[in-house]
């Protein structure tokens, strides 16, 4: 854990060259996520602070590391498939289209894998679709509307 604000360190690979920012750090270096380090992560969430062993820390993109802790990447699945069991009591679900068809939101109530209630809204076609899939194949039955 990362003492300063109680976040678990994720052992992560360097996809990039960086070396222009601290010598040393090549593609493939390997260090630890230690939270918000640096003025780039404390203030965007596209960046962490990372700790590469011998040669230094400082914040990288999220883009250019590769996750790989085995421990977080298995509670990451686990996570995920108690979100898609979860998904299998939404109900109310609507997909909102513009005049012409395209896609607007998708938004649905279900029961989250810790048994609280929650509303959700969609913005991202890719993941709507992705869940609309779901809902459909699960039977779920889903609501189309057009705005004009």
């Amino acid at each position: 854990m990362d003492a300063a604000f109680g976040e678990p360190r994720v052992k992560v690979r360097l996809k990039v060259d960086l070396t222009a920012y601290l010598a040393g750090l090549v593609a493939g270096s390997e260090g630890y996520t230690v939270g918000r380090y640096g003025p780039w992560s404390r203030s965007f969430d596209r960046f962490v602070g990372v700790h590469f062993p011998g040669i230094g820390t400082l914040d990288v993109l999220w883009s250019s590391l590769e996750i790989i802790d085995e421990a977080y990447l298995r509670a990451a699945a686990d996570e995920e498939a108690r979100r898609w069991e979860a998904l299998k009591s939404a109900q109310d679900v609507v997909v909102v289209r513009g005049p012409k068809g395209g896609f607007r939101c998708l938004s649905y109530r279900y029961t989250t894998p810790e048994g609280a209630p929650a509303h959700i809204s969609i913005g991202f076609r890719g993941q709507a679709e992705r869940e609309l899939a779901f809902f459909y194949e699960h039977g779920i039955p889903v609501t189309e509307r057009r705005e004009t």
